[in-house]
């Protein structure tokens, strides 16, 4: 502890003695913001620096440098400010960074000089390396004696994005002149502050190729360099723009006035700083640290294999798209259309008089399928004009569906479904007559025509998915839940039932007896379809499950159960689709 004490001590006077020395030469040339930049400097290497504190002190310096944007403050405290957020970034053992931000120092302020009482030995190394780079740098920029820098070489036509903004993929595209047959296009890139060049393969973009070095390569401020080499089918060079010696180049800034990107797509989003990256996060590495080395446009099949910045989208490494996130649930994929096959299995009631027109829930049919409606009076006896309950077949129907995501960090997804159904119950082609009683009087027949069968579907329905981050994974189940609040559908399912009737199809008494089956003055009846009648209108409630055979097409299989309304019934209804979601 009291060695503690008396190493802060040492080090807040020195802090304090350079702020009093180097005070005359800043303010000498003082900048505009000078003095707001140096009082967020103090605060940051007098209190948080020593408190070890290191990512306060790094905010601060970095909301000071943006202070100092467009030449809002003069060089030495430019200076100074990178000097303090590399010794920072060296106290947390990110030397490459600290040696970025040291090559800054020394470009703004060629005297800048490291903080004697916070040197170490691995900081003077980076501080060395950092003095080379920035005078290989400033002798490159000037050829010989004033000149500006060498404009980038190559044979095609290309002009870089103005300016990028850090953690933010950096847009490439080249437009390919007809005269060059070119078939691939490879990027050669390197980042700032980094040795060694690297490279990405480009896709097809419109009427050229384009791509995006990742999050991973742009960290911090300074210059990105690049160079495209074109090559055709047989991998022969065709073309370059660019080149290793005259490079084209891209500011890497901490803010940007405008967001560039690939021809027809949005702007890539920023990522999450390394340092402030959960795993599971696109762009973040997973919890073991493992990221691929897939470079965006490359086809994959989990977010895994794409290089740190970029998500696995619809096969292919894309920007992650959770509207800030990326790979959320439902990465890109959050329309989804399908076609449904679907079975309509009726949980028929049990009920006696079904055929008598008492019930207005069942209506009885002849058999033949001719649609003629029976109107007669059934006896009352055992074993007839009775139904046992049970699960029956009522047809099938056919759906068109689409959904959409509506918030790309919440897998619900709304949608509709409109389709045409098959079977239900015949249209009744032939009206009651009335009855007549022994003298030939009228009497009122009980029965009522049978309205005709509504083959339309058509629903609303909210899916929620329960597991995983995408609605269609290529070789993974997404199990769902859904609810239908209001459908427009009917179902109607028939049994087989017998009656002894007491009239005639006319609707006169049946005087003689045509059957020993039945009693006396009534006619055997057999084999009439009675179909129990529900609907129109429907709530459901159901589950299902997509499995995914690529990463936006798929196959998926649900049990829904349908309440129909206001003629009560229960309808399960098990269904297929074939599903594409984009």
């Amino acid at each position: 502890m009291f060695f503690r004490r008396s190493r802060r001590a040492r080090l807040a006077s020195a802090l304090t003695s350079l702020w009093v020395l180097g005070a005359p030469a800043v303010a000498g040339a003082a900048g505009e913001k000078d003095a707001e930049a140096m009082k967020l400097h103090n605060q940051a290497m007098d209190d948080d620096y020593l408190s070890v504190e290191f990512d306060k002190a790094e905010k601060k310096l970095k909301d000071a440098l943006k202070k100092c944007d467009k030449g809002a403050c003069s060089k030495p405290v430019v200076g100074k400010l990178h000097i303090a957020l590399g010794t920072v970034y060296g106290g947390g053992n990110k030397l490459q960074q600290a040696k970025a931000e040291f090559v800054l120092a020394l470009q703004a302020d060629p005297k800048a000089a490291l903080i004697d009482a916070l040197t170490t030995t691995e900081l003077a190394q980076a501080f060395k390396e950092a003095q080379k780079e920035a005078q290989a740098a400033g002798k490159a920029s000037r050829d010989g004696g004033g000149k500006a820098t060498k404009a980038a070489a190559g044979d095609v036509p290309h002009t870089p994005v103005a300016e990028q903004a850090v953690n933010t993929p950096v847009p490439v595209y080249v437009e390919i002149p007809e005269e060059i047959d070119a078939s691939k296009a490879t990027v050669r890139y390197k980042p700032f502050g980094s040795p060694k060049w690297k490279s990405l393969e480009m896709r097809r973009i419109e009427g050229g190729f384009g791509v995006e070095i990742p999050c991973e390569d742009v960290t911090t401020t300074g210059e990105l360099r690049y160079f495209v080499i074109l090559r055709d089918e047989a991998g022969d060079p065709v073309g370059t723009a660019g080149s290793m010696q005259a490079p084209h180049r891209v500011p890497i800034k901490n803010e940007i006035d405008q967001e560039p990107s690939l021809p027809g797509q949005e702007p890539p989003r920023r990522c999450a700083a390394k340092e402030d990256c959960p795993p599971g996060l696109p762009g973040c590495p997973d919890a073991d640290g493992k990221r691929g080395d897939n470079a965006w446009g490359s086809a994959c099949e989990a977010t895994e294999e794409c290089q740190s910045g970029l998500a696995c989208v619809n096969g292919t490494c894309e920007q992650g798209s959770d509207e800030g996130g990326g790979a959320s649930k439902g990465k890109g994929n959050r329309n989804v259309v399908g076609v449904s096959g679907q079975l309509d299995l009726l949980l028929v009631r049990g009920t006696d008089y079904v055929c008598s027109g008492s019930d207005a829930a069942y209506a009885c049919f002849y058999p033949g399928g001719d649609g003629r409606q029976f109107y007669g009076e059934p006896a009352d006896l055992e074993g007839t004009n009775g139904v046992k309950g049970g699960l029956s077949l009522a047809g099938w129907r056919v759906m068109l569906s689409y959904d959409r995501q509506l918030f790309s960090d919440l897998s619900l997804l709304l949608g509709v479904r409109v389709g045409f159904a098959f079977g239900g119950s015949p249209s009744s082609k032939n009206a009651p007559n009335p009855w007549t009683d022994e003298a030939g009087n009228d009497l009122q027949n009980p029965h009522l025509q049978a309205l005709s069968f509504l083959p339309l579907h058509a629903e609303l329905r909210a899916t929620y998915f329960l597991l995983g981050d995408r609605i269609v994974e290529k070789g993974g189940f997404r199990p769902y839940a859904f609810a239908s609040p209001i459908g427009l559908a009917q179902v109607n399912a028939s049994v087989p039932v017998d009656v002894c009737d007491r009239r005639t199809e006319e609707g006169d008494p049946l005087r003689t007896s045509s059957s020993n089956r039945c009693p006396a003055n009534t006619r055997y009846v057999e084999n009439l379809d009675a179909y129990q009648i529900t609907g129109r209108n429907f709530s459901a409630l159901g589950a299902g499950v997509v499995y995914g055979i690529t990463q936006n097409f798929g196959v998926s299989a649900e049990m829904k159960v349908m309440l129909m309304w206001p003629t009560l019934g229960l309808v399960l209804a098990p269904t297929v689709s074939p599903v594409f979601a984009f």
